[in-house]
Protein backbone atom coordinates (compact mmCIF):
# COMPACT_ATOMS: atom_id res chain seq x y z
CA UNK A 1 0.00 0.00 0.00
CA UNK A 2 2.69 1.97 0.84
CA UNK A 3 4.51 2.13 -2.59
CA UNK A 4 1.42 2.55 -4.42
CA UNK A 5 0.13 5.16 -2.00
CA UNK A 6 3.11 6.98 -1.60
CA UNK A 7 2.68 7.40 2.37
CA UNK A 8 2.50 5.18 5.37
CA UNK A 9 0.20 2.43 6.00
CA UNK A 10 -3.06 3.45 8.21
CA UNK A 11 -5.11 0.82 10.04
CA UNK A 12 -8.70 1.34 10.40
CA UNK A 13 -11.09 -0.96 11.71
CA UNK A 14 -14.95 -0.24 10.21
CA UNK A 15 -17.72 -1.87 10.87
CA UNK A 16 -20.58 -3.52 8.54
CA UNK A 17 -20.77 -6.51 7.06
CA UNK A 18 -20.94 -8.37 3.35
CA UNK A 19 -23.35 -11.29 3.25
CA UNK A 20 -20.57 -13.40 0.99
CA UNK A 21 -17.74 -12.98 3.48
CA UNK A 22 -20.09 -15.22 5.22
CA UNK A 23 -20.70 -17.64 2.65
CA UNK A 24 -16.57 -17.82 2.22
CA UNK A 25 -15.88 -18.31 6.20
CA UNK A 26 -18.65 -21.20 6.21
CA UNK A 27 -16.92 -22.81 2.97
CA UNK A 28 -13.13 -22.35 4.04
CA UNK A 29 -13.26 -21.83 7.55
CA UNK A 30 -9.55 -21.86 8.14
CA UNK A 31 -9.35 -19.06 5.24
CA UNK A 32 -8.69 -15.30 6.29
CA UNK A 33 -10.65 -12.62 4.00
CA UNK A 34 -9.25 -9.76 2.62
CA UNK A 35 -11.34 -6.79 1.75
CA UNK A 36 -9.65 -4.24 -0.43
CA UNK A 37 -12.16 -1.79 -2.08
CA UNK A 38 -11.77 1.82 -4.13
CA UNK A 39 -12.92 4.38 -1.94
CA UNK A 40 -11.35 7.86 -1.36
CA UNK A 41 -12.83 10.79 1.00
CA UNK A 42 -14.75 12.54 -1.54
CA UNK A 43 -15.99 9.53 -3.10
CA UNK A 44 -19.66 9.63 -1.42
CA UNK A 45 -19.62 5.87 -1.36
CA UNK A 46 -23.39 4.11 -1.68
CA UNK A 47 -24.76 8.13 -2.39
CA UNK A 48 -26.61 8.77 -5.21
CA UNK A 49 -24.16 10.72 -6.66
CA UNK A 50 -21.09 8.04 -6.00
CA UNK A 51 -17.77 8.58 -7.53
CA UNK A 52 -14.44 7.75 -7.93
CA UNK A 53 -11.25 9.48 -8.58
CA UNK A 54 -9.61 7.49 -11.58
CA UNK A 55 -6.40 8.26 -9.85
CA UNK A 56 -7.66 5.97 -6.85
CA UNK A 57 -8.81 3.05 -9.11
CA UNK A 58 -5.09 3.01 -10.44
CA UNK A 59 -3.32 3.36 -6.94
CA UNK A 60 -5.79 0.32 -5.59
CA UNK A 61 -4.90 -1.55 -9.07
CA UNK A 62 -1.30 -1.28 -8.63
CA UNK A 63 -1.55 -2.10 -4.78
CA UNK A 64 -3.56 -5.30 -5.30
CA UNK A 65 -0.74 -6.34 -7.84
CA UNK A 66 1.71 -6.06 -6.04
CA UNK A 67 0.74 -7.96 -2.94
CA UNK A 68 -0.46 -10.92 -5.36
CA UNK A 69 2.99 -10.89 -6.74
CA UNK A 70 4.80 -10.91 -3.44
CA UNK A 71 2.28 -12.99 -1.66
CA UNK A 72 2.83 -15.74 -4.50
CA UNK A 73 6.85 -15.23 -3.91
CA UNK A 74 6.90 -15.38 -0.41
CA UNK A 75 4.54 -18.74 -0.74
CA UNK A 76 6.37 -20.27 -3.38
CA UNK A 77 9.75 -19.66 -1.37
Amino acid sequence: MSEAYGCDLALLGQGGSIPLCNVFADTYPGAEILLMGVEEPLALIHAPNESVDPGEIRRIATATALFLQRYATARSG
